[in-house]
């Protein structure tokens, strides 16, 4: 009906546009405000045109003369108004309200209205009602100007009053206000039947449209619309089902009736009263607790109809459900298999599903992650404690959501070793000993020992022990420590057969020794790893013959692994020369009160001989005999010759102590000259030295 009169408008303002084109007295229309003038029709349907005098003036006024097209003929003449006092017409055809009719003003000024000015045409607003039968009205009605003329500030008003006698005392109240661009409504009369009359005013800058009415007996004999349901949630509070559904677009409705689809049936649950209680609670945890339920909602108004008589109910609307979340659980991956249902009957569907996650160590949901599928897998990485999972489900065109029930489990896991720990890495000769701390009591099922030779860039599986016990010390007898360091890491493989708890490393200390300076040897070792805290000290211990047991040397910070051992005291008679050292690293004080010490190898070195022979003796002197001064060698195999220029021997003894007084072996003194010497002796290490030289007796 509205594109009829609209269309209608146009062929109007077309044709109006023609015949002023025709009169010859045509003028610009002196209009200050759009439109011109306006058209009310009352409640008997008498039509009148009403102007502000500002917007259409009266000053010197001949005449207004109205012209109107009530049959899309064409436009007649259908009264005048000289009296400038007057601003209204009323036009005594009372048909003119059955449709919308196009009029406009022509005002003559001047004397014998020489002058003239033309109005723009309007219409007469048409107002149609339609009775739905279902306490609803459909309302439409056409523009009466075109909508770019309308002035800001400008509406409609729809208003409905009750029959009256006599009909122009009825009392209208406004039922809504529209934008200007509005060309129908439908209003609900929120009650079973009654009498109603309904018109529509349009409100402008300097007047009023008004409508004619239409009405009559409106009855609801139709059920309500079904309700459509927002969502279906599981409330975390409670962990009832909570069910949130829009309020029904028929006024009159009086309850709403919940039915649940449970155990392959559908049956009413509750009903609850009042058009805007749109919510409700399933407190029947047991029906949904493990199983997958659906809700639909039925309204039914206060109106009744048939024969018996029952209140008007609708269908039930589109039926959703709650989200079912399981798991399983793998104790020894630590994984979480969630599965759940869809969410059905959003209108978009659902956009995606969010995964929540909460434990003992926090308070609030976690999101995990999201997904559209209906499953998702999630490894837990601190088991032995409660864990609790949710799905929310969000939709895709409204912001709007369900929760799934929450999954609350004690996450078991094989027990984590919370000690592993090498302790001690010792040089013993050829064998390095390793101490390992771990703990007993949670199923360990084998230990493995893992050593590196190049300083712990790869390792290699060298042993495995199943069942251990701890503290555990293991001896390494397949290595090379006299010739390089090796690193130590060991692990344990627990009741799921993984392999868990990588130890610390242990490094074994490798000393060595020069002695490039004379009386000096210098001593130098690698760093030990890889204590917790570090080392605190390194302390230097060494023994020789004459001191068969170590004793401490130094003790140096953890910063130095260089030492200069200068032994000049040490050399005295009997001592071979021959010095074994160790170094020990002191583990700094750690978290489980473990101080460990690890000790490099033994590194012995035979220092050189020192030797000094006088070369010439005085019979007359304070020091009247020769005797040779030789330390750090064996003295258990020294010997001392001496010979006359002939080769004939003088002198021999196997004692370090005994000197020569210059006599033969006859006991009598050998005469003065020059004789030659011939020392033989050799170190702890069984290597022999030989000395020859000369020696000038002098009386």
């Amino acid at each position: 009906m509205n594109k009829k009169l609209n269309s209608l408008i146009i062929n109007k303002l077309t044709f109006n546009f023609l015949f002023l084109l025709s009169i010859s007295n045509f003028t610009l229309s002196q209009c200050l405000y759009q439109p011109c003038f306006c058209i009310e029709i009352n409640e008997i349907g008498q039509l009148s045109i009403t102007w502000d005098t500002t917007n259409i003036s009266n000053t010197n006024l001949f005449e207004h003369q109205f012209y109107a097209d009530t049959t899309g003929n064409g436009f007649v003449l259908i009264g005048s108004e000289s009296n400038p006092n007057v601003n209204s017409f009323n036009f005594l055809n009372y048909f003119a309200g059955n449709n919308s009719s196009g009029y406009f003003i022509k005002s003559l000024y001047g004397p014998l209205g020489a002058n003239s000015y033309y109005s723009d045409t309007v219409y007469s607003i048409y107002f149609d009602l339609v009775n739905l039968f279902d306490g609803r009205v459909a309302l439409s009605w056409n523009q009466p100007f075109p909508l770019t003329n309308h002035s800001a500030g400008s509406q409609y008003v729809i208003e409905k009053s009750s029959p009256v006698n006599p009909p122009t005392s009825a009392n209208w109240t406004q039922v809504t206000t529209l934008p200007t661009d509005s060309t129908s409504y439908t209003d609900n009369i929120s009650v079973c039947s009654d009498w109603i009359n309904y018109r529509i005013r349009l409100n402008t800058v300097n007047c009023d449209f008004i409508s004619n009415l239409d009405g009559g007996y409106i009855e609801d004999q139709q059920a309500p619309d079904p309700p459509i349901i927002n969502l279906v949630t599981n409330d975390t509070s409670n962990n009832q089902l909570f069910i949130d559904w829009n309020s029904s677009v028929a006024q009159d409705v009086m309850a709403y009736i919940i039915f649940k689809f449970s155990n392959g049936a559908w049956n009413p649950i509750d009903t609850i009263y009042g058009l805007q209680n749109t919510t409700y609670y399933d407190t029947n945890s047991s029906s949904f607790q493990n199983d997958i339920v659906q809700y639909a909602i039925a309204a039914m108004d206060s109106c009744s109809s048939g024969i018996p008589p029952q209140f008007n109910t609708s269908s039930a609307g589109l039926a959703h459900n709650n989200i079912l979340l399981s798991k399983s659980y793998d104790q020894c991956s630590g994984s979480v298999e969630l599965s759940w249902n869809s969410y059905i009957n959003w209108p978009l569907g659902v956009a995606n599903y969010y995964i929540f996650m909460r434990n003992d160590s926090t308070n609030n949901w976690e999101l995990l992650d999201s997904t559209n599928s209906l499953n998702y897998s999630y490894t837990i990485q601190q088991g032995n404690r409660n864990y609790q999972f949710i799905i929310e489900a969000k939709s895709d065109s409204l912001n709007i959501k369900s929760n799934s029930n929450v999954i609350d489990f004690f996450a078991n896991q094989p027990p984590i070793p919370q000690l592993s720990y090498i302790s001690e890495v010792d040089v013993l000769g050829d064998t390095i000993l390793v101490k390992y701390l771990g703990q007993n009591g949670i199923g360990i099922q084998e230990l493995n020992i893992y050593r590196s030779n190049n300083d712990g860039i790869d390792f290699n599986l060298i042993d495995q022990i199943n069942n251990p016990t701890f503290p555990l010390t293991y001896y390494d007898i397949f290595n090379n420590s006299i010739e390089q360091s090796y690193v130590y890491q060991f692990s344990v493989i627990d009741s799921c057969l993984n392999e868990v708890a990588y130890s610390n490393f242990g490094k074994s200390i490798y000393l060595t020794i020069s002695s490039d300076e004379f009386l000096v040897n210098t001593l130098s070792w690698n760093r030990y790893l890889n204590w917790a805290n570090g080392v605190l000290n390194y302390h230097i211990f060494y023994k020789d013959n004459l001191n068969p047991n170590f004793q401490l040397l130094a003790s140096l910070d953890s910063l130095e692994f260089k030492y200069f051992h200068d032994f000049n005291a040490l050399v005295s008679p009997g001592f071979d020369g021959r010095i074994c050292y160790q170094v020990i690293a002191e583990e700094f004080q750690n978290s489980i009160s473990s101080n460990g010490e690890s000790g490099s190898n033994i590194f012995c070195i035979q220092n050189e001989p020192v030797v000094f022979v006088p070369n010439a003796i005085s019979l007359s002197g304070i020091e009247n005999y020769w005797k040779p001064i030789i330390n750090m060698i064996d003295f258990s195999e020294y010997s001392v010759s001496i010979f006359n220029r002939l080769g004939a021997l003088i002198f021999n003894s196997n004692d370090i102590n005994e000197a020569w007084y210059g006599t033969t072996l006859s006991n009598n003194f050998a005469p003065m000259g020059v004789y030659v010497y011939q020392i033989e002796f050799k170190n702890s290490e069984g290597k022999y030295f030989h000395k020859k030289g000369h020696i000038t007796l002098i009386p």
